[in-house]
C-alpha cells in the first residue's frame, strides 16, 4: 500500500473517531456550568457557555452565569450581549438587571443603563444598589482660551517692493464657554440641552502707497514743489471682537436592541463687523512753483490716493440640523450621519460614518475612527479623523486625536462642535485627559493645536485681474477645562 491510501485510511479513522464522540449535553454543560459559578472560576464559566452555544445549548441560567462571568474578567460589553439574552428567558429577573445595569454603566453606556434603572421598582432599585434615575441626570461647564500667533507673525510693517495695495482681516485669541445640563425626559429618551459663549478678537489691516508734491526746492527766483523719489506707504488698522452665541439641543433616542437614533439642532448667533475698504481717492491740486519777483504762480494737479477700512454691523443666525443612527454589536458602535447648515451664507451637505471599538469591552483601551464628506455650494472635500485613548490611572483616562482635512464648514459630535470661521482649518490634533475625582464628579483638561490657513489681498502694477490672493499660514492652541456633575 502506497504512502496516499495510508493517508485516506488515517483521515478516515480520525474523521470517525470525532464523529463518536459525544455531543454535549444540557445536564452537563449546566453541572460543569454551575460548579465552575459557584468557585468564580469565570474562565472556565465563559469556556464551557461558548461550548454550549456551538452545541446549540442555550438557556436562562447559561446566558446569565456567562454574563456574570465576563463582568467579573471586566468584559462589559460581553456580559451585556449576554444578560440581555438572559433577560429575554426570563426579564424580570432582578439579578440580571443588576449586572446588565451596571454592564451598561461601566461600558460608557450611559443611557442604557438608565433605560434599566427607569424599568425597575423602588424594592428592585434598593436591592440591586441602584438609584432612581432623575429628571436632570448631569450638568456639564467646559470654559477655556484659544491663544493664536496670526496677529503677530502677519502683522503689517513693511510694505514688499512692488506692492501698492494690501488688506487683511485676521482672527485673534479666543475664549470660550459652554454650559448644558442632560435631561431624563422618557426611560428610553434623554435630551442634552446647552449654551455657548465664543469671543474672538479681530483685526482688520490696511496698508497702501500713496505720494503728494510736498518736497519744496528754494531757488533764486522763487521755490518748487516736487514729488519726493520714494513713495509714501499708509497704514491702519481696526480692532473689533466677534461675539457668538449658541443653543444647542439633542435628544438620544434607544429604539432597541442596540440601535439608537439621535436628532440634534445647533442655533448660532454671529455678532460681528463686515469690512469693506473704500477708495477715496481723489484729484488735487497745488503750487507747482511761485516766483515772488513777478508774483506768478503755477499750479500742478495730481491724484491722491486714499483708502480707508470701513466696518459695518453683520448678523448672522446660523442654524446646524443633524442626524445620526447607531447600531451596537459586540465591541463596535457603528454610526452613520448627516447634516445640513447654512454657515456664513453659504449651504453646507455633510455625511459621514463612524466606527467607535472597545477590544477589551470596556473603557480600559478604546478608539474611533470617523470619515466624513462636506459638500459647499458644490465643492466636496473629506476629512478624516482618528481618537485612542485608555485608562492609564485608577483615576485617569487619557485620550489624544487627530483630523486630517479641512474642517471649515463642517460640524462633528452632532453638531455639537461647529466648524464656522472663514479661515481653512487643515490639522487639529491634541489630548484630552479625565479625572474621575468620585462617581458623580469628573474633572477634564483637553488641549487642541491647529493649523489654519487665512488669506491677504494684494495689488501690484500691471496685474492681469488687479489682485491676487496671499496664503496667510498661522497656528492656534487651546486649552479648555471641564466639569461633569452626575446627580
Amino acid at each position: 500500500m502506497g504512502r496516499a491510501g495510508l493517508l485516506i485510511i488515517l483521515l478516515l479513522f480520525f474523521a470517525s473517531t470525532a464523529k463518536s464522540q459525544p455531543d454535549l449535553t444540557y445536564k452537563q454543560v449546566d453541572s460543569i456550568m454551575y460548579a465552575n459559578f459557584t468557585t468564580e472560576n469565570w474562565e472556565e464559566v465563559i469556556l464551557t457557555g461558548k461550548d454550549a452555544l456551538q452545541n446549540n445549548i442555550d438557556y436562562f441560567y447559561l446566558r446569565m452565569r456567562m454574563g456574570i462571568a465576563c463582568y467579573n474578567k471586566e468584559n462589559y460589553r460581553s456580559a451585556a450581549g449576554h444578560l440581555v439574552k438572559a433577560g429575554d428567558f426570563n426579564p424580570g429577573y432582578w439579578l440580571v438587571k443588576k449586572y446588565l445595569y451596571h454592564s451598561y454603566l461601566y461600558s460608557g453606556r450611559h443611557d442604557e443603563a438608565a433605560l434599566i434603572a427607569g424599568g425597575m421598582n423602588n424594592g428592585l432599585r434598593e436591592m440591586s444598589g441602584i438609584k432612581k434615575p432623575k429628571v436632570f441626570s448631569e450638568f456639564y461647564i467646559e470654559t477655556g482660551p484659544e491663544f493664536s500667533d496670526n496677529l503677530a507673525k502677519h502683522e503689517m510693517d513693511h510694505l514688499p517692493g512692488g506692492q501698492v495695495l494690501r488688506e487683511q482681516d485676521l482672527y485673534g485669541n479666543s475664549f470660550y464657554t459652554h454650559l448644558g445640563a442632560k435631561l431624563q425626559i422618557h426611560p428610553n429618551i434623554s435630551m442634552y440641552a446647552g449654551f455657548s459663549n465664543l469671543r474672538i478678537s479681530k483685526q482688520a489691516g490696511l496698508q497702501y502707497t500713496w505720494n503728494s508734491p510736498d518736497s519744496i526746492v528754494q531757488y533764486e527766483w522763487g521755490f518748487a514743489k516736487l514729488f519726493p523719489s520714494r513713495q509714501k506707504v499708509e497704514t491702519s488698522s481696526y480692532d473689533y471682537t466677534l461675539r457668538q452665541n449658541g443653543v444647542y439641543v439633542n435628544a438620544n433616542i434607544l429604539l432597541g436592541r442596540g440601535w439608537s437614533f439621535t436628532p440634534a439642532l445647533n442655533y448660532v448667533h454671529v455678532n460681528t463687523k463686515s469690512i469693506a475698504v473704500d477708495n477715496n481717492t481723489s484729484f488735487e491740486r497745488d503750487t507747482a512753483y511761485y516766483i515772488p519777483a513777478i508774483d506768478s504762480v503755477s499750479f500742478l494737479y495730481y491724484k491722491r490716493t486714499r483708502f480707508d477700512i470701513r466696518p459695518t454691523t453683520l448678523i448672522l443666525n446660523n442654524f446646524v440640523v443633524s442626524l445620526a443612527f447607531n447600531k451596537q454589536i459586540s465591541v463596535f458602535d457603528l454610526g452613520i450621519f448627516g447634516s445640513w447648515s447654512n454657515l456664513n451664507d453659504l449651504h453646507q451637505i455633510q455625511f459621514g460614518a463612524s466606527v467607535t471599538y472597545y477590544p477589551f469591552g470596556n473603557l480600559n483601551f478604546y478608539g474611533n475612527t470617523t470619515i466624513k464628506g462636506l459638500s459647499e455650494e458644490t465643492k466636496p472635500r473629506a476629512v478624516f479623523s482618528q481618537m485612542l485613548g485608555g485608562k492609564v490611572a485608577r483615576f485617569l483616562w487619557m485620550d489624544g486625536f487627530v483630523n486630517f482635512g479641512n474642517l471649515r464648514g463642517t460640524n462633528e459630535s452632532n453638531a455639537f462642535i461647529v466648524y464656522n470661521i472663514s479661515d481653512e482649518i487643515n490639522l487639529k490634533t491634541g489630548v484630552n485627559l479625565t479625572f474621575v475625582i468620585s462617581p458623580a464628579v469628573q474633572l477634564s483638561i483637553r488641549y487642541q493645536y491647529l493649523q489654519k490657513q487665512g488669506y491677504r489681498t494684494v495689488s501690484e502694477p500691471g496685474m492681469p485681474q488687479g489682485m491676487r490672493i496671499e496664503e496667510l499660514d498661522y497656528t492656534n492652541q487651546s486649552i479648555i477645562g471641564g466639569l461633569k456633575w452626575t446627580l
